[in-house]
């Protein structure tokens, strides 16, 4: 067995160390669960560097793995970040899958789906990519009379740090928060932190303005009845987020008229 850590690096290195000893590769789990495999040989991959792993691959298959460190390893890595963020409960064995799949054909391969396993993967990292793509613009905040910004997005995926890194570039002199379900996520400086719920202050979890009635007013002002297409505004707007979005309501009393 080889352990990795669930990072795109390290299940890449545990997929080139299995190709190299036949080993199958695991992510690495709590000391109990890793007490399972007690009796079986095993191995980190996190022993191991890329350019030793690629070089002892190269002289046993004659393969070219350069790639690894060029524009398609890069773009593979960043699927495979988004494979494990992605809700779906199988993405390791998924990506392990890819990974092979792109050691032995190339990264075109898992890159393009060409198989059912690594179309899989690439639908799966779309997902997510599209949920960050589409909550960068969908997720308002309001301010705190401390000066804080809230949001209460909608996510399917484990997208909520990352999202906050990228609106921290927007507003770099802000502490932002995400009110979850499980908790608040804040990002101050770049750097995340958890807070229970229980643990804010009110003005954090009740904003005084009534932000949602203002967006509405704003978008009832812009609405033309005689120009109404909820197919075109479903592209941008897509139906899941219709109950969370102040205009989505809108557009759905009005796809049922």
């Amino acid at each position: 067995m080889i352990r990795c850590d669930a990072t795109p690096a390290s299940m890449l290195k545990a997929v080139l160390l299995s190709e190299l000893t036949g080993l199958l590769p695991e992510i690495s789990q709590a000391e109990a669960e890793a007490n399972l495999f007690a009796a079986c040989d095993q191995l980190s991959a996190d022993d191991y560097s890329l350019e030793q792993l690629t070089r002892q691959l190269a002289e046993k298959t004659g393969g070219d793995y350069r790639w690894i460190d060029q524009y398609p390893g890069r773009r593979l890595a960043v699927m495979v970040l988004f494979n494990l963020r992605n809700s779906a409960r199988d993405s390791k064995r998924v990506i392990f899958a890819a990974l092979t799949e792109a050691v032995r054909n190339g990264p075109a391969s898992s890159i393009c789906g060409r198989s059912r396993a690594s179309a899989v993967f690439r639908r799966r990292s779309r997902e997510v990519g599209n949920e960050i793509h589409r909550l960068l613009g969908l997720i308002r905040f309001q301010e705190t009379a401390d000066g804080d910004l809230v949001a209460k997005p909608q996510l399917v995926h484990q997208t909520a740090d990352l999202l906050l890194r990228k609106f921290q570039l927007r507003y770099p002199n802000r502490r932002l928060l995400f009110i979850l379900p499980q908790g608040a996520l804040c990002c101050q400086q770049g750097q995340l932190s958890f807070c229970a719920l229980q643990d804010l202050p009110a003005t954090v979890l009740n904003p005084t303005d009534d932000f949602a009635n203002l967006w509405e007013t704003y978008y009832r002002s812009q609405y033309i009845e005689a120009r109404k297409n909820i197919r075109l505004a479903s592209r941008f707007i897509p139906k899941k987020y219709w109950d969370w979005l102040p205009e989505g309501k809108i557009l759905k009393q009005e796809a049922d008229k």
